[in-house]
């Protein structure tokens, strides 16, 4: 008897892991926020253009600066697991460069296109 009621505690316990491991996965999952992904053909082809297409796409900037007259320009997107920054760097408000740094699924579609 004393074995049954072992295997019955093991057996909830393995149960109650499983529980606590399907609600965190789906808790991760629920923590992404909804992102309007570009366009492949749309994506990032910023350069040359005024930051208000940027911020259409990609929102208000998270954070600015001011290097040697360039203004830079930060996004963050994502979570604190698996993020993206995105930086813009502008002179009189037009892109001159871009870049992404971070995960690269959560990135991916805020490069540069392939030309």
């Amino acid at each position: 008897m004393e074995a049954n009621f072992a295997g019955r505690q093991t057996s909830m316990a393995v149960q109650r892991n499983f529980v606590i491991f399907a609600a965190l996965a789906l808790a991760g999952c629920g923590a992404m926020p909804n992102l309007s992904l570009p366009d492949v053909k749309a994506r990032n082809d910023f350069k040359g253009k005024p930051l208000s297409v940027v911020t259409a796409q990609l929102g208000n900037p998270d954070g600015q600066q001011t290097v040697n007259r360039q203004k830079i320009y930060t996004w963050r997107i994502g979570n604190s697991v698996r993020e993206c920054v995105i930086r813009v760097a502008t002179a009189d408000d037009i892109v001159e460069s871009y870049e992404t740094l971070g995960d690269s699924p959560i990135c991916g579609p805020y490069e540069a296109r392939a030309n």
